[in-house]
């Protein structure tokens, strides 16, 4: 096998160009060359724009840019405010929360994918078991319509106090949750719930739940309105109740309701109602952290307070 040199092939190019400018056909320069058509038109174009500089070289293929190295300080901070999430009760400790942190100690924000790669590199990404495939049904369309789903957790049993309920509320795009320690499943404990999440959070299209006894009204009149239904259309919120015996149309709720059992409830001790209710607030800030946003003032508020009154009445 013939092995042509460097030198060789620069003079082959410059050899081809001269050719073409003295007016030789392209065909008949490729053929004495024993070149491509596609070879002779790389050294034109390179001749063209390069017509006083030594053209004929080949470049350097070298790459002209580099990816950033992360600098270990990075690293270091990131792997450091990992660690303390970690370390909290109820911390979320993905990418989203490491940064709400950053921001929170009023440091500078490493963007998403930084963070992920440090944690990968650190073995600290653990990957899903379960991969989402598609069903490839039609979406519906893209009007937003504002939905809170509520629903019970208990009872539960506090030893030497007795019996306690928790009724969360929860917003099913941005996952705020409002968590109501009581002592009864009474409408008169799920109204005053339900108003001071709306006049924090402000009023969804609709309010979402299941058949739940002091939601729906009464077994004596089940053709009247109950309570929380006639105060939930008193304020232009629509009230959707979900079929008997389908917990998973309350997905959003009961998956939130699932971890709170276990994660609060079952390994926290309470004296009474009142610890259990402060012990919420610091499960609360740290929800509200974690999800990176704030609590806001309800964008209306209530028509008029004299209708809570009328209500509960």
């Amino acid at each position: 096998m013939k092995v042509i040199s460097a030198m060789d092939e620069e003079k082959t190019r410059q050899k081809a160009i001269e050719l073409f400018q003295s007016g030789e056909k392209i065909s008949e320069i490729c053929r004495q060359l024993n070149k491509s058509r596609k070879w002779f038109y790389k050294w034109k174009r390179r001749f063209i724009s390069k017509p006083l500089e030594q053209w004929y070289k080949d470049e350097s293929k070298v790459p002209k840019h580099f990816p950033k190295k992360r600098s270990y300080q990075i690293e270091q901070k990131i792997l450091a405010v990992r660690k303390k999430l970690q370390a909290e009760k109820y911390a979320q400790i993905g990418a989203i929360s490491i940064q709400y942190e950053f921001f929170s100690q009023g440091k500078a924000i490493p963007a998403v994918w930084t963070i992920n790669r440090v944690l990968k590199a650190h073995g600290l990404v653990k990957k899903k078991s379960l991969v989402y495939k598609s069903k490839n049904l039609p979406y519906p369309g893209n009007k937003y319509i504002s939905v809170h789903q509520m629903d019970f957790v208990g009872p539960r049993y506090i030893k030497g106090f007795g019996r306690i309920y928790s009724l969360n509320i929860i917003d099913t795009e941005t996952h705020f949750v409002h968590i109501n320690a009581i002592s009864g499943k009474s409408v008169k404990y799920v109204i005053p719930s339900v108003v001071r999440f709306w006049k924090q959070y402000g009023f969804p299209d609709y309010l979402q739940m299941d058949n739940e006894l002091s939601f729906r009204g009464s077994n004596k009149y089940p053709r009247s309105f109950g309570k929380l239904i006639r105060f939930a259309l008193s304020q232009g919120v629509g009230v959707i109740f979900i079929p008997v015996s389908e917990p998973w149309r309350n997905g959003i709720i009961e998956q939130f309701n699932d971890k709170f059992d276990k994660y609060f409830y079952r390994k926290n001790v309470f004296i009474d109602l009142e610890d259990m209710k402060k012990k919420l607030w610091n499960l609360r800030i740290t929800i509200i952290r974690n999800i990176g946003i704030r609590p806001t003032k309800a964008k209306h508020q209530l028509s008029s307070v004299n209708s809570l009154v009328r209500i509960l009445s």
